[in-house]
C-alpha cells in the first residue's frame, strides 16, 4: 500500500487524475479529481470502462494508446476528448504507463487543459474538425511548428510519409462497413501514434504523413496498416512504402529547416499519380528535400547579400501618351527569369523577406531622386499571401514611415498566385492600405487565379487585363467576348484599366476603342534599369517609337 502511495503521489505531480485499468480499459483504481468525469466520488469509476468516459470519435484512438502502452510500456500525453458527465464534451492530457511489477495493470494519467469547453450546439463540427486525421493545410500549419520546436527545444521528434498507393480503389471495392473499419483504423492508429496526439493528416486519398516520437519505426507503421486493412477482409495490390526523417538533423537554421520540409510535403501531397510511386517515394522524397535545402539556402544568400536588382516598365496613359506611372521588376543576378526564383520564394515562405527589400530597394530609389520636378510613380508587385501577413505589414508599415511622403509614390500591384480563399481578410487589409494613401491595382485580372470574384470582393483603384486577352483579341471572337466583359464589370466598379503587354499599334487602338485608360508593354518600352530616364526625361512617348528598348 505504502508502494501505491508513492506512485499516487508521483503521478499527482503531473495529472489531476490517476486511473488503472487493465488492458481492454476496465477501471480498477482511481485517485484523484473527478475531472467531470462523475458527479459522485471518482471510487464510483472503478468497474466502468475508461473508453466509455471517451468521446466516441476518439474511443478508437484510445484504443490504440491503450495498445500502444500495453506495447511500448510508456507513452508520453495525448490529447483526448472525453465526454462530461453533463454532456458537454472536453479535452485532457491522457498519458499512460506499463509497470512489470503489476501485469496485466495500465496507469493512466489526465491532466485537465485550458482548452475552451466544447459547446454542445458546436460538438459535431468540433468533432469533424478535430477527431479525423488534419488535412494538408492543417497538417503543414503544425509541421512547422513542430519541426522549429524539435530543433530549438531539443524534442527527440520524426517525420513520416506513407504512400500507400492503391488504397483508394481497394476502399471503393470493400464493402460500406469494411471500409469504414479501414478508414477509422487508418485514422485513430495514425493519430495514437502521433506526437500530443494531433500531429497526423491525410495528404492525399492514398498519402499520408505523421509527426511522431523517435521511437516509432518505419517497419512498425507498415505492419500496423496492413493489419488494419486485412482485418478488414481487404488487401493491398502495390504495398505501403515510408519515408522518414529526424527532424533535428539539418544545415539549416529551424525556420528554413521547417520550409526545406514543409516544400517536400507539399509536392508530396500535390504530386500527380506515378511522381511519387513506391519504387521513387525514398529516393524522390530525399532528392527534393536535398534540393529544397540547397535552393532555400540560395535564396536566402541572395536576399541578404541583395544580389538582385531592379528595372522599371512604363504604363503610358493611352489619351496623352505619356508616363503615368512605372513597375518596379525584379531581376536576380545569374537568372533569365525571375518568375521561377519569385514562386519558389513564396511556396518556401521567404516571399516576404525578398518583398520587403524589394520595397527598401525603389524607396530608396525614388529618395536618390527626390528632387527632380517629375519624380513618377511606382508601382511595385507583392503577393496576396505576403499581404495577409501580420509580420510582413507591420515591417512594410514600419519601413515606408522612414521614408514619409515619399511611401505615397507607391502603388501596390496585388497579384494572387494561389487562390485566395478569404477575400473579405485581404479586403480589410487592402483598404488599411489605402487609409495611408497607397493606391491599389489588382494583377492580371483574367487569369487563372485572379477571379471576377476578386473584383467583386476587393475595393481596389486599378485593374491590370491579363495581357494574354489582349493579344488574343484581335484573332480570336472568345477572348474579345471576355476582353469586353471584364471592361465592362470594371468600368462599373468605378477601377481604372491597365492593359498589358501591348506589343503592336493595333493592340492599343483596341484598348483605346474599348475605353481602357492606361497600357504597358514593348511597344512603349521593354524593363530598364535606367530610372534616371524616366526621372529626368518624362515627355510624351509616340506610338510605336517606344520609350526604351531593352538595356538590362
Amino acid at each position: 500500500m505504502r508502494d501505491r502511495d508513492r506512485f499516487v503521489g508521483f503521478a499527482f505531480a503531473a495529472a489531476d487524475l490517476l486511473i488503472e485499468t487493465n488492458h481492454h480499459g476496465s477501471i480498477l483504481f482511481t485517485a484523484g479529481a473527478r475531472c467531470r468525469l462523475t458527479r459522485g466520488e471518482v471510487a464510483g469509476l472503478i468497474g466502468t470502462n475508461l473508453l466509455d468516459l471517451v468521446a466516441q470519435t476518439d474511443r478508437k484512438y484510445v484504443q490504440v494508446l491503450l495498445a500502444r502502452i500495453a506495447e511500448k510500456t510508456r507513452i508520453k500525453p495525448a490529447r483526448v476528448t472525453f465526454s462530461g458527465y453533463d454532456g458537454v464534451p472536453f479535452q485532457a492530457l491522457l498519458g499512460g504507463c506499463r509497470l512489470e511489477s503489476c501485469p496485466g495493470s495500465l496507469f493512466l494519467t489526465i491532466l485537465l487543459t485550458s482548452t475552451p469547453r466544447l459547446r454542445p450546439d458546436t460538438a459535431p463540427l468540433a468533432a469533424a474538425a478535430k477527431h479525423g486525421l488534419l488535412d494538408t493545410h492543417g497538417f503543414i500549419n503544425i509541421l512547422e511548428e513542430r519541426i522549429v520546436q524539435a530543433r530549438e527545444k531539443g524534442l527527440d521528434n520524426g517525420l513520416t510519409l506513407l504512400l500507400v498507393e492503391g488504397l483508394q480503389a481497394m476502399i471503393e471495392e470493400l464493402p460500406a462497413g469494411a471500409a469504414e473499419e479501414v478508414r477509422e483504423g487508418i485514422d485513430a492508429y495514425l493519430r495514437g501514434i502521433s506526437a500530443d496526439g494531433d500531429s497526423a493528416g491525410q495528404l492525399a486519398p492514398d498519402r499520408y504523413g505523421v509527426v511522431h516520437n523517435a521511437d516509432i519505426q518505419s517497419e512498425e507503421v507498415q505492419d500496423h496498416i496492413s493489419q488494419i486493412v486485412r482485418s478488414a477482409g481487404g488487401e493491398l495490390s502495390e504495398g505501403i512504402r515510408t519515408w522518414s526523417l529526424d527532424m533535428a538533423e539539418s544545415s539549416l537554421d529551424a525556420a528554413d529547416a521547417a520550409r526545406a520540409l514543409v516544400y517536400t510535403v507539399q509536392a508530396f501531397a500535390s504530386a500527380q499519380s506515378g511522381e511519387f510511386t513506391i519504387a521513387s517515394l525514398e529516393d524522390g522524397a530525399q532528392r527534393m528535400l536535398s534540393d529544397a535545402v540547397n535552393r532555400i539556402g540560395r535564396l536566402r544568400a541572395t536576399i541578404e547579400k541583395r544580389a538582385f536588382f531592379v528595372v522599371y516598365q512604363p504604363i503610358v496613359d493611352l489619351s496623352s501618351q505619356s508616363i503615368h506611372h512605372l513597375e518596379a521588376l525584379t531581376r536576380v543576378d545569374g537568372m533569365p527569369s525571375p518568375a521561377d526564383f519569385i514562386a519558389f520564394a513564396e511556396d518556401v515562405g521567404l516571399i516576404y523577406d525578398f518583398d520587403l527589400l524589394l520595397c527598401q530597394s525603389v524607396l530608396d530609389t525614388l529618395k536618390a531622386y527626390h528632387k527632380e520636378p517629375k519624380l513618377p510613380d511606382v508601382a511595385i508587385n507583392l503577393s496576396a499571401k505576403t499581404l495577409m501577413s501580420p509580420l510582413f505589414l507591420n515591417q512594410f508599415h514600419a519601413v515606408t514611415e522612414e521614408y514619409g511622403v515619399l511611401a505615397k509614390k507607391l502603388l501596390i500591384e496585388v497579384t494572387e498566385t494561389v487562390v485566395v480563399t478569404d477575400i473579405a481578410r485581404l479586403n480589410e487589409v487592402l483598404q488599411k492600405l489605402r487609409a495611408k494613401g497607397l493606391r491599389i491595382c489588382l494583377d492580371d485580372v483574367g487569369s487563372g487565379a485572379t477571379s471576377f470574384q476578386s473584383l467583386y470582393g476587393l475595393q481596389v483603384d486599378f485593374a491590370k487585363i491579363d495581357g494574354s486577352f489582349v493579344r488574343g483579341a484581335l484573332n480570336n471572337t472568345r477572348d474579345m467576348a471576355m476582353l469586353r466583359s471584364m471592361v465592362d464589370v470594371c468600368r462599373q466598379l468605378g477601377l481604372k484599366l491597365i492593359g498589358e503587354q501591348v506589343e503592336v499599334p493595333e493592340h492599343a487602338k483596341l484598348l483605346e476603342d474599348l475605353g481602357v485608360g492606361m497600357a504597358q508593354g514593348y511597344l512603349y518600352g521593354h524593363p530598364s534599369r535606367d530610372f534616371a530616364f524616366f526621372a529626368k526625361d518624362w515627355t510624351k512617348v509616340g506610338r510605336g517609337g517606344g520609350v526604351l528598348r531593352s538595356n538590362f
